[in-house]
């Protein structure tokens, strides 16, 4: 009985310390994962497309730069603009800073006149500064193979003594036509009812026409107007130098002292149509010419609309009533003189008014 109990205690203690002992072994190695769930197929990448070929290298920013802007060419500018009318000193002294005469006068106003809105009036100015590279060139918009001198515009221009007439060369010269025009048209004077001679104002007669001033004309410079035909008290003719407008006959080839940036044309320039000229007195018409108005002025002398200075020989409104016969003459005189061309500009318009204004005064 008690052996019993005993083996049957020993028994249990037996099973107790296997059971420990299972209890205590290591686990066995992860068993694989299962598969993953399907996704959606990718589409097949494309090939790759092939490089493009290289570009061409452009010229060096310096190259086109030194087209003009090297030292020599620059001096050689400067040195031919010292010759030029534009780079006196004493045309901007003496009506660069008043508002009326400093658009053509001064740097500053001639850029401000391009710029000014309607209707702005011009003021005076107290330093005012000579016409100089940047009155004429303006900055450039790229610095591209081929560039030219940019200009401050080449917009037609419409006429200072008559709004209803443009001036337009289709070329840079329309820069120059800003200022080389007419400031007064002869309906000015036509409209004149009383002007003060010796000091008492006197009413103008019917038939009759006032020069109220000495400085009365077009007043000074209208190269743009007889190049066109336009601004005398005869309807004119474009001329064959109209085509080539301004630049090409006053910045044409370089010889000497002219040409280029002087604005005084060159005789090699003029050789390329008058070929054989040596001068500019082509087949003696400069002299005809001049010889034919200073007859014309001198019978003005004696209708009182010019005054002559005997000690320099030059001619001069006189502040006078002339008939409107004799104001025609007059006014063909200074549109002539104030041209300084001699006749170039344009030959069969001036032809014209050299004849009306001999038959008006009995030459």
């Amino acid at each position: 009985m008690k052996y019993t109990s005993f083996f049957k205690l020993f028994l249990f203690a037996f099973i107790c310390v296997l059971m420990a002992a299972s209890c205590t072994t290591k686990e066995g190695p992860m068993g694989a994962n299962g598969l993953n769930g399907e996704n959606g197929e990718n589409g097949i990448n494309g090939i790759d497309g092939k490089d493009g070929t290289d570009g061409k290298d452009g010229v060096d920013g310096n190259v086109s730069c030194l087209v003009c802007h090297t030292q020599a060419g620059m001096d050689a500018l400067r040195a031919l603009y010292n010759y030029s009318g534009h780079n006196a000193g004493e045309t901007t002294s003496y009506a660069g800073g008043r508002a009326s005469c400093s658009p053509c006068h001064s740097n500053e106003l001639f850029l401000n006149s391009l710029n000014q809105a309607e209707g702005v009036a011009a003021v005076n100015i107290a330093y005012p500064t000579r016409i100089s590279c940047s009155t004429c060139h303006a900055n450039h918009q790229s610095l591209e193979d081929d560039i030219s001198a940019p200009m401050t515009t080449v917009a037609p221009v419409t006429a200072i003594a008559d709004a209803t007439v443009t001036l337009d060369f289709g070329n840079a010269s329309n820069l120059c036509a800003n200022c080389h025009q007419s400031r007064r048209g002869y309906q000015y004077y036509q409209a004149i009812d009383s002007v003060k001679i010796n000091g008492i104002m006197t009413k103008v007669p019917d038939g009759m026409v006032a020069i109220n001033s000495s400085h009365a004309g077009p007043h000074h410079g209208p190269q743009a107007n007889t190049l066109l035909g336009d601004g005398a008290m005869i309807t004119g003719t474009i001329a064959t130098h109209t085509s080539v407008g301004c630049t090409g006959c006053h910045m044409g080839t370089v010889d000497g002292a002219t040409g280029g940036h002087s604005f005084k044309p060159s005789l090699a320039n003029c050789n390329k149509c008058h070929s054989g000229a040596t001068d500019f007195n082509i087949n003696g018409k400069r002299t005809a010419f001049d010889e034919r108005l200073e007859a014309i002025a001198e019978a003005l002398v004696t209708a009182g609309a010019l005054g002559k200075d005997e000690d320099t020989g030059e001619y001069h409104p006189a502040v006078s009533i002339v008939t409107d016969a004799e104001f025609e003459a007059f006014w063909h005189y200074m549109y002539l003189y104030e041209d300084h061309s001699h006749g170039a500009h344009n030959p069969p318009h001036f032809e014209n008014l050299l004849t009306s204004a001999e038959t008006a005064l009995g030459l």
